[in-house]
């Protein structure tokens, strides 16, 4: 197979959709490796970015994935599908995928599009994703409640048939890279943590988190809510400083992926709040990344009980909470070394299957499955 990859990020850092982007390649790239010679020699895969990756960055390492910088990503595209006669044209980026089908519309039965979100409310970001699906050639969702929804959207309007959609939508979850120090573990007798990893967003709930530590506090002093993140969203960063510098909270600023695992593993308990309050994304049918990371180390996380988590989780995790005085109910329980040991084996369990190599395999098949179909997939 013959496959470009491209992506709308603007540089690299230690943040979500960075992650994930390069953790599937990096799958990919493994996958790739443990081919037969002959099946390997066939295979090309290229990535168009906005920023120049350098083999090393972040801890990624490729030995069959090339990465080209631009600054015209369509247009790059183009060109170098004109030399390579790629299979398929795997794009994350609304704008970028809309912009190669007006550009480009004869490489509509090629493009594989990752579709992050979308707003059933949203007349422009409907109209867009829905000229997307029309003409390309699968439409990927990073969560079952995601795909299914959209396939609901669609049956409602009556324009494609149940067998369509089933075959053009298809899921392809958030990764996670197994950890490289696998020796990392916790004893019982460890003092217990909370963590929080990644941006810190208004809707993410740090000042619950925040009060929640205030709380474990007057019977655990000890206890400490550790944050790790990349950014914090513009006009949220006043009230996030004030947040940070509360008793029992620590700072840890960024770091990268493979120090955020040690801490998470050393911290113990994960905390991962989603609080949406728009029609459209309420509940969320989407999760957050830090969760499927505590799931695969075999942490167990505290979260709130959206659609996308429930997918996650099954609807009777009892680690679900919704305010302060849920996660300090549910911090004592954890304290217990027997109930920690079971939600930790329940989590590992459930996310096992999000590891990177695992996660791969779907993509993988799909990918061939349309590769070996003799007759092109034309524009709807």
């Amino acid at each position: 197979m013959r496959i470009c990859f491209s992506c709308n990020l603007v540089e690299f850092k230690p943040k979500g959709n960075v992650l994930q982007f390069f953790i599937m390649l990096a799958a990919l790239d493994r996958k790739v490796a443990r081919l037969p010679a002959r099946d390997r020699n066939r295979c090309l895969l290229h990535c168009i970015l906005p920023f120049q990756f350098r083999n090393g960055m972040g801890g990624f390492t490729f030995q069959h994935v090339s990465f080209f910088q631009s600054d015209q990503l369509i247009a790059d595209i183009f060109a170098r599908d004109q030399k390579h006669k790629y299979d398929f044209l795997f794009i994350r980026g609304r704008n970028e995928s809309f912009h190669l089908l007006k550009n480009y519309p004869h490489l509509a039965s090629k493009l594989l599009y990752l579709a992050v979100q979308y707003n059933l409310d949203d007349k422009y970001i409907m109209g867009r994703l829905d000229h997307i699906f029309q003409h390309s050639r699968i439409v990927f969702f990073q969560t079952e409640p995601n795909a299914e929804r959209y396939r609901m959207y669609h049956l409602n309007k009556g324009k494609y048939a149940n067998q369509e959609l089933q075959r053009k939508i298809q899921v392809l979850p958030q990764f996670a890279e197994e950890s490289r120090d696998p020796g990392i573990t916790r004893q019982p007798e460890d003092p217990l943590d909370l963590i929080w990893t990644g941006v810190i967003r208004p809707r993410y709930g740090l000042a619950v988190a925040a009060k929640a530590i205030g709380l474990i506090r007057k019977s655990y002093p000890q206890a400490k809510l550790r944050v790790l993140y990349p950014s914090i969203v513009g006009a949220y960063k006043k009230r996030a400083r004030i947040l940070l510098r509360s008793r029992g909270v620590v700072d840890h600023g960024q770091k990268s992926m493979w120090t955020t695992k040690k801490m998470i593993v050393k911290s113990g308990i994960g905390i991962a709040l989603l609080y949406d309050n728009t029609e459209d994304q309420n509940p969320s049918h989407s999760y957050l990344s830090r969760i499927i990371e505590c799931m695969t180390l075999g942490v167990p996380v505290l979260t709130t009980k959206t659609i996308g988590n429930v997918a996650l989780l099954g609807e009777h995790y009892p680690l679900f909470v919704q305010d302060a005085y849920d996660i300090s109910f549910q911090y004592e329980k954890l304290c217990d070394p027997d109930y920690y040991k079971q939600m930790s084996q329940y989590v590992a369990s459930r996310g096992e299957r999000f590891l990177a190599d695992n996660a791969i395999q779907s993509f993988w098949g799909i990918l061939q499955k349309e590769h070996n179909q003799k007759k092109p997939v034309h524009p709807s």
